[in-house]
């Protein structure tokens, strides 16, 4: 049996007993949460490293297996918060990525074209039909909005935008 004073004073010959004692317990509990080889290596890797360079707070009033699982249960809630840290990043930069993405198409030398083929549109559609149509679709303003802007209620902005949609479609 190894002692824990052993490891404390930093007998590396007792260090080593106890890597190969507990490898595999360490390893199996590591390898149940992560589902992972990979992870549960290197978490195995971590735990052992922390043991040896946290030896001199061991206590004496607990076994050294309770003390190795406390340690590898820190080790393993520091790296689900990386992890979760790490998955909150990349969805981030993927939505960054994304509305770059459309930013990007939105500002290229298609803009001329879009506004000529809206132009081409709604140059059918009578005047207040056509505003209301480009105050929503293209400005994104609510029918509210639209509506205090030009003295109407709410029910005549829904009511040009569902005719103007109406005409739109039947140039199809």
């Amino acid at each position: 049996m190894i002692s824990i004073d052993e490891i404390k004073s930093g007998s590396e010959h007792s260090f080593t007993e106890v890597f190969n004692e507990f490898y595999t317990r360490v390893y199996r509990f590591f390898l149940k949460k992560t589902r992972s080889p990979e992870y549960a290596r290197e978490l195995v890797q971590l735990t052992f490293i922390k043991l040896w360079q946290f030896r001199h707070t061991l206590s004496e009033e607990y076994s050294l297996d309770i003390q190795l699982f406390n340690i590898a249960g820190t080790t393993l809630i520091d790296f689900l918060r990386q992890q979760n840290s790490q998955r909150k990043m990349l969805s981030q930069l993927a939505v960054r990525t994304a509305q770059e993405e459309v930013s990007a198409e939105r500002s290229s030398g298609n803009d001329f074209e879009e506004a000529d083929y809206l132009h081409s549109l709604t140059r059918t559609l009578p005047p207040v039909r056509k505003k209301v149509f480009i105050l929503s679709r293209v400005h994104g303003q609510s029918y509210k909005e639209i509506a205090e802007q030009l003295s109407i209620s709410s029910k005549t902005v829904e009511d040009h935008m569902v005719k103007a949609l109406r005409h739109l479609r039947s140039l199809y």
